[in-house]
């Protein structure tokens, strides 16, 4: 048996070195060769064994190398170097979690190690865990005083605290000690606003004026410095001269809300207090005035205005859209229709200017005629107005007319497409996108706009030919090329194809490139904790930070996960049914192929690496079978974690995790989405049957241990009392949907009466808000509560009376 050392002699200390300047040049075959000759003398060396084991994790050798590395670790488990490297394996592999724990291991052995502080203290960061971040700083700057990125990093740490006033300090003792030869003006520039950031952040407003009043001459970004002062002087009440300050500004950019916002809370006006609506429209403007293009301040009255302020403004507004031609007046005005007076007043409004035009060809009091395209963009935003409000065959024939006047106008055509969509004739609706296309091959935008329409057609295949027009020609994956510049919409939207068509594994393998995007995106951060805190950019560096708890809260990332749960959960019950899913075979070419187009296994990128090859690899699994044979209920769990740390806020998030914890029989887990859920919206629909579907469970399951039902079912009778499955179901479609789904679920009686619910879709009551695709949704539910042929068939006339247009029906 081999004598255990913990220390090599001299020569083997310099190969050791050695190995591991080969690890940070990349040379990892070099490396590995130099490791094996150190072990054939001394082969149970820890360190060595654990650094042999970090070069064969980036040789493809991954299990090899964490257990060598663990063996390693057993020998010497007080080898910093050791724990260092087992860190670095796991941060290279995205096991963050894992890596802090073997960097504070590594602290054990030596806490004053700087190299291992700093490495903890950037993925305590990039986990959000900052109050553990200001524990290391705090211990960096004492091992270390004159360093200055650990006095901004402290302070950074603490600002994420909110700890402002510790912030301050740190950033002050740095600024105390001797200055930094490294900080060029502008960085020096970017210190300085960030200190009176903080000081305004920790409400000192007069001490935060006079140091920006001191710091001019260093600073380089004037812009961001007359922001501070305009809010500053307006925090201190000196409002005539912040008037002054955002003056000038909105000289500099009137487009910026935050700027007129400003200059009107100068004047004593808030647009969202009604006593101030007059005066505030009255200073819009004398401001319009000064800056007749600014489109903000034509549109900013809008948002606050009501009865005759608001058609006055909206005639502004829409005279100059129409004269100017724009085609997203209709797009930038939606956002108004949430008010339904105000939707109306628009639809009004450009009725009228479309009535002028017939019947004078002016418009209000011009003395001159319009050109004709000015009745054409009245009709091109009236055709959107009454799509909106669910006329479809009326918006059809006012977008035709608009055809009729001006044939090779591409936008018309996007509009009747999008009517067509929304009326139920998907075909129709691509094949007219598809015609605006043509009359712009070179327009990326109605290329892509086409390709989406492909999509919800289920065209997959036709999709991908539109949409890698404009992929580089030479690319010999094209699809793969779409992954790695992370086209997500179309990612999304191909996995959704691929889900209706019934190819599961498919389906997952693109939502599940949507979701290593969204990952791709935080940990792209990794790199750039240390590079912010060492450049000196610490506003932006706390933008980022701040960023990056929203990361996960992205629709399409919701969309993508939440639909890919529901696809493992199908998986799940088509097994537990007795009818797993059998992933479908595609043809396709197993042979690697270099980034030139050739199938020569001896073509290599030599980007990979200082010396290293790399064969450029096709997709192994190009069919998502190993998503389908994978662990679904650990898959769905991974994901569903995810969505309640980083979109918490949404309440189909703990109805998607619910279903998952019910199905792993983790009930506790499950009265926590419950009990989540209900401190959001208190009146879900989707809550009664939550919570008698939990009960269920505990009455019926008895592998769940007996002690624990009980107090778990009086936590849920405390809660919730008495609940009736039904509840909610006439608020409104959606509610009525979520409501049948959970009583589907809990089967037995609540199907047939689900199934009484559901056939009430199509009915007048539930007309205002209707959308085609809730249709869709309560006619899946029908079929799968049992319906018969008749009642389907009854369900389609009430459907078709809906949307006369729909094809799907």
């Amino acid at each position: 048996m081999s004598m255990i050392i913990t220390e090599l002699p001299h020569k083997e200390q310099a190969l050791f070195r050695s190995a591991l300047k080969l690890y940070e040049t990349r040379q990892y075959k070099k490396g590995l060769k130099i490791s094996d000759q150190i072990l054939k003398k001394f082969p149970n060396h820890g360190e060595t064994l654990a650094v042999k084991g970090m070069f064969l994790t980036h040789l493809d050798r991954k299990d090899e190398g964490y257990e060598m590395i663990e063996r390693g670790l057993k020998i010497n488990p007080q080898s910093v170097i050791g724990w260092q490297v087992y860190g670095i394996v796991c941060r290279n592999d995205q096991k963050l979690a894992q890596a802090v724990k073997c960097y504070e291991e590594a602290l054990k052995a030596n806490m004053d190690n700087m190299q291992v502080l700093r490495e903890l203290g950037t993925l305590l960061m990039q986990e959000g865990q900052f109050a553990r971040v200001a524990e290391v700083r705090e211990r960096m700057v004492r091992l270390n005083p004159t360093f200055p990125p650990s006095w901004m990093g402290l302070a950074v740490a603490h600002h994420m605290n909110g700890r402002y006033d510790l912030a301050l300090k740190a950033i002050s003792t740095h600024e105390s000690g001797p200055s930094d030869p490294a900080l060029d003006k502008y960085q020096t520039s970017e210190l300085l606003l960030y200190k009176n950031w903080l000081l305004e952040l920790n409400g000192e407003y007069q001490r935060a004026l006079d140091h920006l009043k001191e710091i001019r001459p260093q600073i380089t970004d004037v812009t961001a410095w007359k922001e501070q002062k305009a809010k500053l002087l307006l925090k201190v009440d000196r409002k005539e001269a912040a008037a002054t300050a955002y003056q000038d500004l909105i000289e500099r950019n009137a487009e910026n809300d935050e700027y007129i916002v400003g200059y009107l809370a100068c004047n004593g006006l808030d647009i969202k207090r009604a006593e101030d609506q007059d005066a505030a429209i009255e200073v819009i403007d004398s401001l319009r005035q000064q800056f007749p293009t600014s489109n903000r301040l034509r549109f900013l009255p809008l948002t606050f205005s009501s009865g005759d302020n608001f058609v006055n403004a909206a005639k502004t507004l829409v005279k100059y859209a129409l004269r100017k031609g724009i085609p997203s007046l209709f797009s930038s005005t939606k956002v108004l229709y949430a008010d339904a007076a105000k939707g109306a007043a628009l639809g009004k409004l450009v009725e009228g200017f479309a009535a002028q035009l017939r019947d004078t060809k002016r418009l209000c009091d011009s003395t001159d005629d319009e050109p004709a395209s000015v009745l054409m963009w009245c009709n091109h935003y009236l055709a959107q107005h009454y799509d909106y409000y669910g006329g479809h065959e009326r918006a059809l024939v006012i977008i035709e007319e608009a055809i009729r006047s001006s044939p090779s106008t591409v936008e018309p055509y996007m509009v009747k497409a999008k009517i067509l969509k929304h009326a139920g004739d998907l075909q129709a609706a691509r094949d007219t996108m598809d015609y605006a296309r043509q009359l712009d091959l070179k327009d990326r935008y109605i290329n892509a706009k086409c390709v989406k329409y492909m999509l919800r057609n289920n065209e997959v295949d036709e999709a991908e030919k539109t949409f890698i027009m404009f992929v580089s020609d030479d690319s010999p994956h094209k699809v793969q090329d779409i992954v790695n510049f992370q086209g997500i919409w179309y990612l999304c939207e191909r996995a959704h194809a691929f889900r209706r068509l019934g190819d599961i594994g498919r389906a997952l393998k693109h939502y599940h490139e949507v979701i290593s995007t969204f990952d791709t995106y935080r940990l792209d951060q990794l790199d750039f904790h240390a590079y912010s805190v060492r450049k000196a950019t610490l506003r932006s560096y706390v933008g980022i930070l701040q960023w990056e708890s929203t990361v996960y809260n992205h629709p399409i990332y919701r969309d993508a996960a939440q639909a890919a749960i529901e696809c493992y959960m199908e998986l799940v019950d088509r097994k537990a049914a007795g009818k797993p899913f059998v992933p479908i075979v595609h043809q396709t070419d197993a042979k690697p192929l270099t980034r030139n187009g050739s199938s020569q296994q001896g073509q290599h990128n030599l980007s990979a690496g200082i010396g290293e090859a790399k064969v450029f690899d096709v997709d192994k699994d190009p069919n998502g079978a190993g998503f389908v044979d994978s662990d679904n209920l650990a898959s769905a769990l991974k994901l569903a974690e995810q969505l309640e740390s980083g979109a918490s806020a949404s309440p189909a998030t703990h109805v998607t995790a619910f279903e998952v914890h019910m199905r792993m029989h983790k009930y506790f887990l499950a009265l926590k989405t419950i009990n989540a859920l209900k401190a959001i919206d208190a009146e879900h629909p989707a809550l009664p049957s939550m919570v008698l579907r939990l009960t269920q469970a505990l009455d019926t399951d008895e592998s769940f241990a007996a002690p624990l039902k009980a107090p778990l079912k009086a936590q849920i009778a405390k809660a919730f009392g008495e609940v009736s499955a039904a509840t909610g179901a006439e608020r409104s479609l959606e509610a009525m949907l979520a409501v049948t789904r959970g009583m589907l679920a809990l089967g037995g009686n609540n199907v047939a009466q689900a199934r009484a619910l559901l056939m009430q879709a199509p009915e007048d009551k539930y007309a205002s808000g209707r959308m085609l695709e809730q249709l869709l949704d309560a006619r899946r539910l029908l079929v799968q509560s049992g319906a018969t042929e008749d009642e389907l068939a009854a369900f389609g006339t009430g459907a078709k009376k809906a949307f006369p247009l729909a094809t799907c029906f």
